[in-house]
């Protein structure tokens, strides 16, 4: 009996392989391993027996080294009568991605390698030293047993996403940071400034001055003003002055505080603290630049997401520009996935079963087997439907009465997103609340696209086609 696809234990890339093996020129396949390296990459060829052909050498990372990379191929084809190459290339920060571009422009098979799939082999054989000779046994050995992916053209939209969406990422992890300095150089100005401690009623309450620290008033403050002394200098009616100057709309209770907590400041004067200011001044200067490439990237996001069917992902209620870009870009080509387990797994947020002996099967904690990005993004859609899903946060208050912790409620908030957006985009079908006596498709797309123009690109292209 002939099989012409197999149900392979290792999923569809072991398939792949499998078909490549039960082929009739099996035989006369070249196996090239690579080892990436930024400078220079090491390669060596063999033949799917494991028989090394030509023994490991260095090439640049260069057009050069590749054309060098090429010559030992072609000659290894022509002296063994190889019909097709294969090429294993493990997964070395980014510097493996120009490789397998140029490996399929010379219609290469490419298999990529995760690292912690060499490392196995190379603990299978008992030996823990790690040199380039013995990765690329590794990385052979890998091939040969079926292991890793097979290369998949990227979408171009798609990976234009994944580009802008971990920048964005990287830029608000850094904009956090940034804020965190300008409290801790805040705390040695005016300590008081981010709130005080006193009895309300018999009781220790926290008030604050600003609801927010970073808002637009708060910010003016402590670039104009920052030290207590420059506070009671301004008054109660300065302050007024200033706030109706600059559009700040300070309340009057913020007033109050600002006054009250300035008078009972326990802060060095102004003239001690001079390196403080500047470095205030500094950090002041780089949130605002942090803030405005953020804005930047995301309306360019917003342009790139609106042409991916991932566009589709906004007519959920608390997913926004951000979330869904990164949900998309992680995501990339669905149509290489069957079921919304796959992505799942790919995030690494599918629990660990364990069972055995006709025992029951026990979860533990995630896997965390898959992509970290895509696993951070998922646990960052799972705290965002929490905050703003109605439906959502009613299944996480079933998770908690079950005694789920925080994190693991997020985690399965997240992966309970990843079907919704595996059905939709697969569909090509907007949400459909259960309950819907929420707000409309158009006040919830009103929301989070900010012009007319792009909310009629999303109903163009998700709604009326």
């Amino acid at each position: 009996m002939v099989l012409s696809s197999f149900n392979h234990i290792q999923g569809s890339n072991g398939s792949h392989w499998n078909r490549l093996m039960r082929a009739e020129n099996a035989g006369k396949i070249c196996i090239v391993a690579i080892d990436a390296a930024k400078f220079v990459n090491t390669a060596m060829i063999c033949n799917v027996y494991g028989d090394i052909l030509i023994k490991p050498f260095e090439f640049n990372a260069s057009s050069t080294g590749f054309t060098r990379l090429i010559k030992e191929v072609t000659q290894a084809k022509d002296g063994y009568g190889f019909e097709e190459v294969v090429v294993g290339i493990e997964t070395t920060g980014h510097y493996y991605e120009d490789l397998v571009r140029l490996c399929e422009q010379e219609k290469f098979i490419v298999r990529i390698i995760n690292a912690a799939t060499t490392a196995q082999e190379r603990a299978t054989i008992l030996n823990y030293t790690k040199t380039d000779n013995l990765d690329l046994m590794a990385i052979t050995q890998s091939i040969l047993h079926g292991r890793g992916q097979t290369s998949q053209k990227a979408i171009p939209l798609l990976a234009q996403l994944k580009t802008l969406s971990r920048a964005h990422r990287a830029l608000v992890n850094a904009h956090s940071q940034t804020i965190n300095y300008v409290r801790l150089y805040m705390d040695h100005i005016f300590r008081e400034y981010q709130g005080s401690v006193e009895l309300v009623d018999g009781k220790q309450v926290h008030l604050k001055i600003f609801s927010t620290f970073d808002c637009k008033s708060s910010l003016y403050l402590m670039r104009h003003y920052p030290h207590p002394s420059d506070i009671l200098a301004l008054g109660e009616e300065g302050l007024r002055l200033v706030s109706i100057e600059q559009n700040l709309k300070i309340r009057d209770q913020s007033i109050e505080r600002l006054i009250r907590f300035a008078h009972q400041s326990v802060s060095k004067p102004k003239e001690c603290l001079q390196a403080e200011l500047l470095i205030l001044h500094l950090k002041l200067d780089e949130l605002e630049l942090l803030a405005a490439q953020v804005e930047l990237l995301k309306k360019e996001m917003e342009q790139v997401l609106l042409q991916t069917d991932g566009g589709i992902l906004l007519s959920i209620p608390g997913v926004g520009v951000t979330t869904a870009s990164e949900l998309t870009a992680e995501i990339g080509d669905l149509t290489l996935f069957t079921r919304p387990e796959q992505l799942i797994k790919m995030a690494g947020t599918n629990p660990i079963i364990r069972q055995s002996g006709g025992k029951r099967a026990t979860t533990h904690q995630i896997s965390k087997q898959g992509r970290a990005d895509f696993r951070a993004a998922v646990y960052r859609a799972g705290k965002s439907m929490n905050r703003q899903n109605p439906m959502m946060r009613k299944k996480a208050d079933e998770l908690k009465a079950k005694g789920k912790k925080p994190r693991q409620i997020f985690i399965a908030l997240g992966n309970r997103l990843l079907r919704i957006a595996f059905a939709m985009m697969k569909k090509k079908q907007v949400y459909q609340p259960a309950d819907p006596g929420g707000k409309s498709l158009q006040q919830v797309i009103a929301s989070k696209l900010r012009t007319h123009e792009k909310q009629a690109l999303f109903f163009h292209r998700y709604v009326l086609n």
